[in-house]
Formats: C-alpha cells, sequence, structure tokens
C-alpha cells in the first residue's frame, strides 16, 4: 500500500473512540492531518500512515480531549476558600466580595493558571463564565489567555445588571450589580464585535436568571441570536430558586423562559438541579443544554441534577468544573462525582455508570458546545489526550473507561492535542512557561486574599 503523510501519527495502547459503535481499539493508531482527524484504525491497517511527528503510547490510553462546559477560572484566586457554606451564603460573604474587589492582573493570573491546569489534565475545550472584572479589555484579555495556552474556549461573558429586588431581597449586595441593561448589553456587543474569532469565541451570559434583571436575560438570548452564538446563564442551583423566581414573576424559570420564545438550542443552563416535570419536558422539547457540576453541586450541598430524565426527554449536557467551588479543572474526578451522586441520590447501583460520565465529559459536552469533536473519528476536530495507564493505581486494566473513571486523574495525562496542536507533553505546556504562570499567580492571588482580610497573612504561602 501506498505511504501517506500526515502531521501526526499516536501509537496508542488503547484508542477509546468514542464514536457510535463506542469502540476501544486495542494498539491503535490515530493519524492527524492539520487539524483535524484524518484516520483511525489498528496498527496493522494503519502501516501505512506516516507522521512528520510520532507518538508511540504502547501503554497509554488515547482519548478524546475533555470539555469543561462550566467554570470560572478567575475564581481560582480564592481556591480552598470559603469552606462550610451554603451557595447564598457562599456567594454573598465570599465570592461576590471576592470579585467585587478583583483587579484585572488577578483576575487573569488566575485565568492563566486554571488553562494551564486544564491543558495539563487532558482538557482541551473550557467555557469560561467570566465576570470580574468584566469590562471589554479584561474579556477579551481571558480569551487571548485561553487560546495563548492552547485550548480551545468560550469565554461567556457574566453580566449583572441593575440591583434587582430579587437580589436585594436574598441578601446580596449591590457591589456587582453596578450597570444598566443597555450598558451591559453595548459592552457585550463591543466585545463580540471586536473579538477575532479562531479557537476561542465569546458569548452572552447573563449570570443568572433567578436575580438578573429579565431584560438584560431576553436580550443576550437576542443578542446571541444575531452574533450566531449561543449563550449561557445560572439556573435553579439552590433549592429555593424556582420559589424565588416563581414569586417574583408568577411562574418557574424555564416555563417563563419557553413561554418568552427563548428557550431554544441556544440557551445553555449551568446547574439547573430544581427543575420540575413540566420544565424538564420544555427544556428537552427546545433542545438547550445544561452543564452539570457535580462536585460544586456537593460542595455547597446544592443537590442532584436530575441527570436520567433530563437526558431521556432529550436535554444535551455536559460537566463543568466551576471554579472554586470545584476547586479543580480535573474532568476525571468530575466523572466519577457524576456516577456516585446518582447513585447516592437515588440509592440505585444502577442509577449512572462509568460510560454515562465518560460520554458527559466528551461527546455530551462536544454537541452541548457545538463543537465538531468529542470522539475519535475520522473528519473530527484533532482534540486529544494521552493518559499513562503503566501505573499502579491503573493496574490492572480490564475495563478502560471504568479504569479512567474511577481510578484516573488529571496527572496521569501525559501528552494533551488541540486542533492538532501538541500543547502539553511530558509535563510542560508546549505554549507558556509553568513556572512563570504559577509564580504569579500566587503573587496575586495572596495580594487578593490578604487586602480582602479573608486570611491573616501569617497563613498565607510565601509567593
Amino acid at each position: 500500500m501506498t505511504s501517506q503523510m500526515c502531521d501526526i501519527v499516536i501509537h496508542a495502547g488503547k484508542v477509546v473512540t468514542m464514536n457510535d459503535q463506542n469502540e476501544v481499539l486495542e494498539n491503535g493508531v490515530v493519524a492527524i492531518s492539520g487539524n483535524r482527524i484524518c484516520a483511525v484504525g489498528q496498527a496493522q491497517d494503519m502501516q501505512h500512515w506516516q507522521g512528520k511527528k510520532t507518538i508511540h503510547a504502547p501503554m497509554q490510553a488515547l482519548i478524546p480531549g475533555l470539555i469543561d462546559t462550566h467554570n470560572h477560572l478567575f475564581q481560582l484566586a480564592g481556591r480552598g476558600l470559603g469552606d462550610g457554606m451554603a451557595l447564598w451564603q457562599w456567594l454573598g460573604e465570599f465570592m461576590l466580595p471576592l470579585a467585587a474587589d478583583i483587579r484585572p492582573a488577578e483576575a487573569l493570573a488566575a485565568v492563566r493558571l486554571g488553562a494551564l491546569e486544564a491543558a495539563s489534565s487532558g482538557v482541551t475545550t473550557v467555557l469560561d463564565n467570566h465576570y470580574a472584572p468584566a469590562d471589554p479589555e479584561t474579556t477579551i484579555a481571558v480569551a487571548q489567555a485561553l487560546q495563548d495556552t492552547g485550548l480551545r474556549g468560550i469565554v461567556a461573558r457574566g453580566m449583572f445588571g441593575p440591583f434587582t429586588p430579587v437580589a436585594r431581597d436574598n441578601g446580596l449586595q449591590d457591589t456587582l450589580f453596578r450597570h444598566s441593561v443597555k450598558h451591559e448589553l453595548d459592552t457585550m456587543q463591543e466585545c463580540l464585535s471586536n473579538w477575532k474569532q479562531g479557537r476561542v469565541q465569546i458569548w452572552p451570559s447573563p449570570i443568572n436568571i433567578i436575580y438578573n434583571d429579565l431584560d438584560l436575560v431576553l436580550g443576550s438570548a437576542e443578542m446571541a441570536r444575531k452574533f450566531d452564538v449561543r449563550w449561557q446563564t445560572h439556573c435553579s442551583e439552590a433549592p429555593v430558586d424556582p420559589d424565588i423566581f416563581q414569586k417574583a414573576y408568577g411562574a418557574r424559570p424555564f416555563r417563563w423562559l419557553d413561554e418568552q420564545g427563548w428557550l431554544d438550542e441556544r440557551a445553555g443552563f449551568a446547574h439547573a438541579i430544581w427543575m420540575d416535570d413540566d420544565e424538564i419536558e420544555r427544556a428537552g422539547r427546545a433542545g438547550c443544554s445544561i452543564a452539570h457540576n457535580p462536585m460544586s453541586n456537593e460542595y455547597l450541598a446544592s443537590g442532584p441534577i436530575r441527570l436520567k430524565e433530563l437526558l431521556e426527554a432529550g436535554v444535551r449536557i455536559g460537566l463543568g468544573a466551576d471554579g472554586a467551588a470545584g476547586h479543580q479543572v480535573d474532568l476525571f474526578q468530575i466523572m466519577r462525582q457524576a456516577v456516585y451522586v446518582q447513585r447516592l441520590a437515588r440509592l440505585d447501583p444502577q442509577a449512572s455508570n462509568a460510560q454515562d460520565a465518560f460520554w458527559l465529559a466528551t461527546r455530551g459536552g462536544a454537541e452541548m458546545l457545538g463543537i465538531d469533536a468529542g470522539q475519535l473519528s475520522e473528519g473530527k476536530l484533532a482534540d486529544m489526550a494521552l493518559v499513562n495507564l503503566d501505573q499502579p493505581h491503573l493496574s490492572p486494566c480490564f475495563d478502560v473507561v471504568a479504569s479512567l473513571v474511577y481510578c484516573a486523574s488529571g496527572r496521569d495525562v501525559t501528552t494533551t492535542i488541540v486542533n492538532g496542536q501538541v500543547i502539553y507533553e511530558n509535563g510542560q505546556s508546549q505554549c507558556v512557561s509553568k513556572q512563570e504562570v504559577v509564580a504569579r499567580a500566587r503573587e496575586h492571588c495572596i495580594a487578593l486574599i490578604t487586602r480582602l482580610g479573608v486570611l491573616k497573612p501569617a497563613g498565607l504561602m510565601p509567593a
């Protein structure tokens, strides 16, 4: 057979394709040309493929890149703080004050740290719901930071708008509710118009439908349609949220949005834990999407999502790390929590499984964000990662997907490829300086936390 040239050829002990047949190829090979996968098969059938770069990984699993569908990378500036609070207290006493006082350099240092952590953990796409600071310059700098790290991504610019009675009556401070609806939407349009979209997009994101001005919510949905992008908001994360919304506006949030004509395939929601049957049916019929954040939901004791019913209704669902409430940008840990929380909530060991969770972190996330990735198949975007299986905690490996979900972590990733480019390899970013990113994050984050008075300086690790 005539040799065929490509850019990268990867020989892996196991190739977890996540294709329509869920094939796992023993001694598999994936060939990459440009930013696309040009061939996938077993070694004996792929000998004619010759790459400018060849990666031999006989004791590793090649997997589709993991997709983080909801994060707040700037929040990593306060990682590990705010422990023992429920959602509204966590927001009012810890996170929103931090967000109100964080400076652009501090936010960007934390974003770069989170982006580097994602790349080193096999995450190839991050939706970063960035809301502090949310001026055009910082928003675009966040998008640039994701791109500079080599990631594919979305910056969902969080908008608070005016201080609403709902926010006031439920204990939130007015520090982030600084601007009119017009100002927020004009600024959003400026960001969308000025950013040259490549691997990273910018989306509108009213911060939370429960306490946002509803003209801001509808204006965001309209702007997403105008610029042919999607939009995302927080919704029904705490048990009290739907009742608060219904008391204020006469309907539960998904029903209200559906009746306004803006519940559709562009609409995305973070959490959406406390939905009733009618809302699930409406969400499924509309084809909207939900970012499921099991680690932060457990950490803040917000509750378990109704995963089975949502999937059966046709809602698109991916997994998210969710900033400081999730602590790490590690989708492996989040996958296993996605299984465990469903089993515990239903007291049923068959409520979810490893294959379900791996699908959410790959194909589910790709469908939710509209990315032609999430599987290792010919013609798909070349976003993937290698995981080292030659370790005690991953041996023996009888079922590679179960081992990845229940035993692996982001620290087991050896190589991350995005858009056909190696962005992380052998413990080092190929795009940015790990040492510089970590040092700057320590310096800026310590300065922020010291200024806020959350910890005494003596309790802080030196920069």
